[in-house]
């Protein structure tokens, strides 16, 4: 696996992030306020940094042996959990910013991201039936 072409990938999934996160900030100060936008802005940043973070490690690990891959791959979702944890627990004690509105922008664009990712690992990886032939 070519670093490069995680680089790539990666660097496509933060041009999306790019155009998109603006465009929508702005929408949403518009709608409903500049906090709601804010908000939902940093949990669409955290979503989008988490992203590129899995898309290389993904890459760092699949020509590896099993049992790193498997670590990795588990280490990776602990890795998720514990700092989309950490995003929502800031959010609430340290800011006087919506909650709602920074899980609504994380999760959105982290469903967004899951699908560009699974279509970048797709592409780097080549598509692999799990059908018996």
């Amino acid at each position: 696996m070519k670093k490069g072409s995680a680089l790539k990938a990666s660097a496509t999934l933060l041009a999306t992030a790019g155009t998109t996160l603006p465009l929508g900030a702005l929408a949403m100060d518009a709608w409903v306020g500049r906090d709601f936008a804010v908000s939902a802005l940093l949990g669409a940043c955290l979503a989008a940094v988490l992203a590129v973070s899995s898309l290389v490690l993904a890459a760092w690990s699949h020509d590896k042996p099993q049992a790193v891959f498997l670590s990795a791959l588990a280490g990776g979702f602990l890795g998720r959990l514990v700092v989309f944890a950490a995003g929502m627990a800031w959010v609430v004690t340290a800011t006087r910013l919506p909650v709602t509105a920074f899980v609504a922008g994380l999760f959105s664009y982290y469903a967004m991201f899951q699908v560009l990712e699974v279509r970048a690992l797709q592409k780097l990886f080549g598509r692999r039936s799990a059908l018996p032939h």
